[in-house]
This record gives structure tokens, sequence and C-alpha cells, in this order.
């Protein structure tokens, strides 16, 4: 595993993933979508979650979802400085909009705050030289 210089971690960016991590960087969230079924896929996968199928095309996502669960992290593992800074850190379970669940940061939200069923919407943080990831915050 490879660390910014922020100390946190870096994905492993593969072949596959690589188009979620560089949509990212440029500000867009984009996944894998079946022409077979048109399931949306999340994570990226080889073939389609719903029918099998291995014919999925990179498509421009909704960025807007709902909270499905959350949790509070008042502390950071020593391996992981970099987060020290941002505590305490929302981690989230997000329902997005096009029907996948994806897990996430959600920033601007004070912890007393957070609900399940709240709505967010997707804003993107660089990471890396080639990569970006999708974080939350609240919709006002």
């Amino acid at each position: 595993m490879t660390t910014a210089n922020s100390g946190k971690p870096l994905p492993q960016i593969t072949d596959l993933t690589r188009p979620f991590w560089t949509a990212a960087k440029q500000g867009k969230l984009v996944l894998q979508k079946c022409a077979k079924c048109s399931t949306f896929n999340f994570f990226p996968k080889p073939w389609c979650i719903e029918c099998g199928s291995r014919e999925l095309n990179w498509t421009d996502a909704k960025t807007g979802g709902t909270v499905y669960s959350f949790t509070i992290s008042r502390s950071v593992a020593m391996n992981f400085p970099g987060w020290e800074a941002e505590l305490p850190v929302l981690m989230c379970l997000i329902d997005l909009d096009d029907g996948v669940r994806l897990y996430g940061q959600v920033k601007g939200c004070k912890p007393e705050d957070m609900k399940i069923g709240m709505r967010v919407e997707a804003f993107f943080e660089d990471i890396s030289d080639e990569a970006g990831i999708p974080k939350f915050r609240p919709v006002q």
C-alpha cells in the first residue's frame, strides 16, 4: 500500500479500476453500466452483478444519494496520521441515485447532525497525480 503526501492510504489502481479514479480526478463520477440489463455496478468487476454479461460500459452517474449507514471515527490508527487533522471522520454507506451503494466520507457536517436518510451530493478531491476520490457533503 502506498500513501499520499497527506499520510493517507492511496488506492491500488488497476486496469479495471483506472476509469473510476481517472474520472474522479476530472471531477466526474462514472460507474460501470451493463449493456444488456442496464444495471449499474460498483465496485468495478469484469461482469455484471445482475446478469453476468461482460458488456460493461463506463457511464456518467448521478452524484446524489442518501446515507444508508454511518460511523464516526474519533481516533486514527498510528499507521495513518494524515487523518488526524480531519477528526472526527464521518464514514458512510451511501445509496446513490443510480442504485449502487458506495462507501465514502461525508465532510461539512457535524457528527451530531449526521442522520440515516440524509441527502448528500458528491464532490471530488485529488489524491495523487493520477487519481481523485469522490467525497460527499449534505445537500442544503
